[in-house]
């Protein structure tokens, strides 16, 4: 039985930095792979973690080196039952997610440690904490910032209003920022989950912020 805490957590981190990329081998065919992306390796170890306990099966894990950037870790998994589950089950889009990936229908109409989960794994890959330790999200997906304000409100009854932008005069971007006070509210709550029975999973993911909760990125 799948444990609905770990899947929505292991869905808000592949919300914000994973992907189901469409891809072809040599030969011309169809090939399934699941991407999780990011420059902290506990993060990408976490989410294997996850993978492992969702799907009873293993990805593998590497290292990019970049010139002049930090090296990128990367997760990755070949597997068309597993893909195409995510994709139509778990409501999570394949090809290019950015503009379009949402909170899926399940997350806003679960339970409480739900979308606690959800909002807290794409805190720590698409989200931000400012140096004052206010919260911020910014995407290019504008149904997915409404799916967090909806989050907010339902979980710590916060009402937020979304900013929108134009990045270089041809795309759109969204962004939410909670102020310092509200922010101690949503990240005291978070702790607390983090202490929870997902908390064997989430211990890599968030060892060093518990400072507390200094930077998530």
């Amino acid at each position: 039985m799948v444990n609905k805490k770990e899947l929505a957590l292991f869905l808000g981190m592949l919300a914000g930095d994973g992907c189901l990329s469409i891809k072809h081998n040599g030969d011309g065919d169809r090939v399934y792979p699941i991407n999780f992306y990011n420059t902290n390796k506990d993060y990408v170890k976490g989410f294997s973690i996850l993978f492992v306990n969702l799907f009873d099966i293993k990805g593998s894990i590497r290292c990019r080196k970049r010139k002049n950037k930090q090296d990128l870790w990367e997760f990755e998994k070949y597997s068309k039952k597993i893909f195409t589950k995510i994709n139509e089950e778990f409501e999570i889009p394949c090809g290019k997610k950015a503009p379009i990936v949402q909170v899926p229908s399940f997350i806003l109409s679960g339970d409480i440690e739900e979308k606690k989960n959800f909002f807290l794994g794409v805190l720590i890959t698409d989200g931000g904490i400012k140096k004052n330790r206010s919260i911020m999200f910014h995407s290019a997906s504008k149904e997915l910032i409404k799916g967090i304000i909806t989050l907010i409100f339902d979980l710590w009854g916060i009402k937020r209003t979304m900013k929108e932008y134009l990045q270089r005069q041809r795309f759109l971007s969204y962004q939410i920022t909670l102020n310092i006070k509200d922010s101690s509210i949503v990240l005291n709550d978070l702790a607390e989950v983090a202490q929870s029975g997902t908390a064997q999973i989430m211990t890599p993911i968030l060892e060093h912020k518990r400072k507390p909760w200094e930077a998530i990125r």
